[in-house]
């Protein structure tokens, strides 16, 4: 594992980084909201957004990384997250979704690029906890989000606190430049970029059904959870009458929890049970949890909303790492990166209909309805990862023949 120490903490701390910079606008919703003098509800628009920048990248991720190293893609990809979150800064709404697009053209290399680097140092049966390791920097930022923005609101203003941000992620891609010479080192810089990569990506998954099932999930999942992500803390705000700085206590309380238990279910699918039993069960456990946090506007006890809280960031942000590692599983030896970036552009899909359909179930109805719509389709998802519904066995040792990727 001494080979593994030094990419599993660079690429974790830019997945920290780059999960902190993309929920700064919707921690900030409220003031952002009140400034820009548009209703709370539509930060999804922002969520959104986001990620319809960040799926074409995804998409030639394969490319950039063959031919400039995978850590260089990724500390770019996070230069210009933060210098396009700097447009929230005017408070005009136009600006700010046009903001939101750069922000996820930024964040869309990060998944397939850690993946690239983290495959080429671990040994397939280690995966599964070594991706979750990693993964659970996304809740490790959003907690910091939670937890230090609105402090930072209370004392300087949103803006000071956007900016506070922007500052930690130039800080970021500093600090893991030692690790470019080895992390990069596969790079081919004759390498030539063409649209035929991306459509190799999509064919892959086209004639696998093993990949095809993972990505539906994949998708749904993911919808799921940027929902969760998106709305709570202006959810609690408006519907639930909280102060932000104790919405965000409760954001950061989720968050924490994820971090928690993405490790902790690496471990289990690592260990104990078939990782696609894990991510079956959790899509399970999301659905209660979202169709619980729809009734928790409604005259719940702090605490109550905590706890509930903290379960839903072990279920519905906690599949992540398992997934990840479940398709360096499924996919062909040497095209980990292409695999990873396929199905992360419709993962990517589901961050981006997941707001704006529940902005538009918000609109038509109210919140409880929109939260229980969305644990209605984790339990439909749930169900497409059971054995019963693929083709093949699911062994715990699947795939351990398989040599890590080489380039």
């Amino acid at each position: 594992m001494r080979d593994v120490f030094w990419p599993l903490a660079g690429t974790m701390l830019l997945q920290t980084v780059s999960s902190l910079i993309f929920l700064t606008a919707p921690v900030l919703g409220p003031e952002l909201a009140a400034a820009a003098g548009f209703d709370g509800s539509r930060i999804g628009i922002y969520s959104a957004l986001v990620f319809a920048g960040a799926m074409p990248v995804s998409l030639i991720c394969g490319g950039l990384i063959a031919r400039y190293g995978a850590l260089r893609v990724m500390q770019v990809g996070m230069l210009v997250s933060c210098v396009a979150l700097l447009g929230a800064l005017p408070a005009l709404t136009w600006l700010l979704f046009v903001s939101a697009v750069l922000v996820g053209m930024g964040y869309g290399p990060n998944t397939p690029g850690a993946s690239h680097v983290l495959a080429r140092v671990t040994a397939p049966r280690d995966r599964p906890l070594v991706f979750s390791i990693k993964q659970s920097g996304a809740p490790l930022g959003g907690f910091l989000a939670g937890l230090l923005l609105p402090a930072v609101v209370a004392l300087a203003g949103w803006r000071v606190a956007l900016l506070v941000t922007v500052l930690l992620g130039i800080a970021a891609v500093f600090a893991v430049q030692p690790l470019r010479a080895r992390a990069d080192d596969d790079r081919r810089p004759d390498r030539r970029l063409s649209v035929r990569g991306s459509w190799a990506q999509l064919r892959l998954l086209a004639t696998s059904a093993d990949m095809r099932r993972l990505t539906l999930a994949s998708f749904t999942y993911a919808s799921v959870q940027i929902c969760l992500f998106s709305f709570l803390v202006t959810y609690l705000v408006d519907a639930g009458g909280m102060t932000l700085v104790a919405a965000g206590a409760v954001f950061s309380a989720m968050q924490l929890s994820g971090v928690v238990a993405r490790i902790l279910w690496g471990w289990v699918a690592d260990r104990l049970v078939p990782a696609r039993w894990v991510l079956a069960g959790l899509g399970l456990a999301s659905a209660l949890c979202m169709a619980g946090i729809g009734w928790a506007g409604s005259g719940w006890s702090y605490g109550a909303v905590v706890l509930l809280a903290a379960a839903a960031g072990a279920t519905v942000s906690g599949w992540n790492g398992v997934f990840l590692a479940e398709v360096a599983r499924a996919a062909p030896p040497g095209q980990v990166s292409t695999a990873t970036g396929g199905t992360v552009f419709f993962t990517y899909f589901g961050l981006v209909v997941g707001p704006a359909v529940f902005s538009l179930v918000v609109a038509l109805s109210d919140y409880v309805v929109a939260f229980h719509t969305f644990a209605a389709a984790a339990l439909l998802a749930a169900m497409l990862l059971f054995p019963g519904f693929r083709q093949g066995p699911n062994r715990p040792d699947a795939g351990l023949a398989q040599p890590p990727e080489n380039g």
